[in-house]
């Protein structure tokens, strides 16, 4: 099944919700820009959507949403990358979002060590990303 706004929003929608801006010019910039490459012209409204709907859910109601959107993944991988160039798009991966890549890993089923490789390579790729590697809180 190939990648469609619906299955993508909730997973868009968590990343922007773990980094501390939420959704900004910043994160919208980044919805923008994966609308056009991955050709999705319904990306932002349906993440926008999905946004209000994980807002209201307490924490199990969204773990649970987010692991049965899980189940309908196939490219888990390319999901997770994608979660990674949103968490990564303000330039800075927190400690806190680092975390979330991770359980976002977990619930699509990927391993740690898989998880890692994927990281690495994103900042290996990446200029000027910045990694905390402290939380500031």
């Amino acid at each position: 099944m190939a990648l469609t706004s619906k299955l993508l929003a909730p997973f868009i929608g968590a990343s922007i919700m773990a980094s501390e801006e939420g959704y900004d010019d910043v994160a919208e910039q980044c919805i923008l820009g994966l609308s056009n490459e991955l050709q999705l012209a319904d990306l932002q409204k349906t993440v926008v959507s999905e946004i209000d709907k994980l807002s209201a859910m307490d924490d199990d109601t969204f773990n649970d949403h987010l692991a049965k959107a899980g189940e309908f993944i196939t490219d888990k991988e390319a999901v997770l990358l994608i979660c990674l160039d949103v968490l990564a798009a303000d330039g800075v991966i927190s400690v806190d979002e680092l975390s979330n890549y991770f359980a976002f890993a977990d619930i699509l089923g990927l391993s740690d060590n898989r998880a890692s490789q994927i990281f690495d390579d994103f900042v290996d790729e990446m200029d000027d990303l910045v990694i905390e590697v402290e939380d500031n809180n």
